[in-house]
């Protein structure tokens, strides 16, 4: 490992997902301490690692708690723009860090001191700026308010974009994250996966198909739900967000489907199922899916974004199209006899946390090597010697052309008033 001091800056932390979890592992990995804007009341941060928020008050007190209350990225302005604000000049010691690792989107917005090196995973380049714009602008139709977002989006696009130039690495969590980067950015980035953490067996199959996230629109949990309202196999969905509620009146209705909000032993439930189902939105990489094959389970897997990498050819699951029809067609054909566990898991062995930390020190440690010594000065005796201006010769030669030239149009005139007279 390199001597470089090595700080985390991440946005903030709204609860513990995967953007949560990865600064986590990434200060374990790095021995490195976390500073953020806030850690909202309810989340629990593990005791071996540091966690510095430096701006507590402003965002879980009042009078602004309101206001400043963090809801799905960029769904709230005022929060967005303020914790934005607050990552310019962050916390003071930050700057006696020799590299900085940014984790996630705002924390781009760090102003580092001279000399310092910014490594920045931000999980994607912001997904209601780019690959999600219209799908969120989809939800305003009132003219003027869609025209504000326009405008609003178009502002943050470019202060996002300006933010680039003070990162020297980027890192991307999957190969579709890279391709944004490169994309919306015009930059190249490193691919490190994220770690998957946790007990992750299989332990038999007691007849349901498992879903778990943020249950948030982008994940289409109500797509798979509304899926299973028109089958008879079993279905568990794990999570919390701003669906729940929704969800949770939906499946009252039907005796197959099972909202069983927060799970804290995920690992025991995903454990005892026949597969998992997962379909969100252009996923940049799909912890999801990394933990189904961890377990050894198929994944059931929506036809675009990272997902579509992890459903390896019939291997380790099955694919389908954002719909209802396609979810309940593949649901239908899928038999759990043609997976083997073993297989899935050979499949799951890139997403080791082995490799995340190696990878993620590889990066740090090129990042923080001194930079290539700019070549010595070459001795005035040894330098080539600059193009010479033209010769004496030619320049006096050069004026005896001219000479001649004035003295023909001299005579030539003598002759025309000769002639004239």
């Amino acid at each position: 490992m390199t001597d470089a001091n090595v700080a985390i800056l991440h946005d903030r932390f709204p609860g513990i997902g995967g953007g949560e979890e990865f600064a986590i592992e990434a200060a374990r990995v790095l021995e490195a301490p976390i500073y953020t804007a806030y850690v909202a009341d309810g989340t629990e941060i593990p005791d071996d690692v540091e966690v510095i928020p430096f701006q507590q008050a402003k965002y879980t007190s009042l009078p602004w708690r309101p206001f400043l209350e963090w809801k799905n990225e960029g769904m709230n302005p005022l929060e967005t723009l303020n914790v934005a604000l607050d990552m310019t000049d962050a916390h003071p010691a930050l700057t006696e860090y020799d590299v900085i690792l940014e984790s996630a989107p705002l924390s781009k917005y760090y102003v580092p001191d001279v000399g310092q090196r910014i490594v920045h995973y931000p999980h994607s380049p912001p997904r209601w700026l780019y690959d999600l714009y219209r799908d969120r602008l989809s939800g305003f139709t009132a003219p003027f308010v869609e025209t504000g977002l326009k405008a609003y989006a178009k502002g943050w696009r470019a202060l996002d974009k300006e933010a680039n130039d003070y990162v020297d690495r980027f890192v991307a969590n999957s190969e579709l994250v890279r391709d944004r980067i490169r994309r919306f950015y015009d930059r190249d980035a490193t691919v490190v996966y994220p770690p998957v953490t946790g007990d992750w067996r299989d332990d038999g199959d007691d007849g349901y198909f498992v879903t778990w996230s943020r249950l948030a629109p982008e994940k289409r949990i109500d797509t798979i739900a509304k899926a299973f309202a028109g089958l008879d196999e079993r279905l568990v969905i794990a999570g919390d967000g701003e669906q729940r509620e929704q969800l949770e009146a939906f499946a009252k209705n039907y005796d197959n489907i099972e909202v069983r909000g927060y799970v804290e032993d995920i690992e025991s439930l995903v454990a005892r199922a026949t597969a998992v189902v997962y379909a969100p939105k252009q996923e940049d990489f799909g912890l999801v899916g990394a933990e189904a094959m961890m377990a050894g389970k198929p994944l059931l897997g929506v036809n675009e974004g990272f997902t579509a990498y992890q459903v390896q050819g019939g291997r380790t699951g099955l694919l389908f199209e954002p719909t209802v029809e396609s979810i309940r067609e593949t649901v239908r054909r899928f038999d759990p006899a043609d997976f083997d566990a073993n297989e899935i898991r050979a499949e799951a062995r890139r997403y080791e946390y082995d490799r995340f930390a190696a990878g993620l020190r590889e990066v740090i440690e090129d990042v923080a090597a001194p930079e290539t010594a700019a070549p010595e000065p070459v001795p005035v005796t040894e330098r080539k010697p600059e193009a010479e201006p033209a010769s004496q010769s030619t320049t006096e030669s050069d004026r005896a052309d001219e000479d001649r030239r004035a003295e023909q149009r001299r005579e030539d005139e003598r002759a025309e008033g000769v002639a004239d007279r």
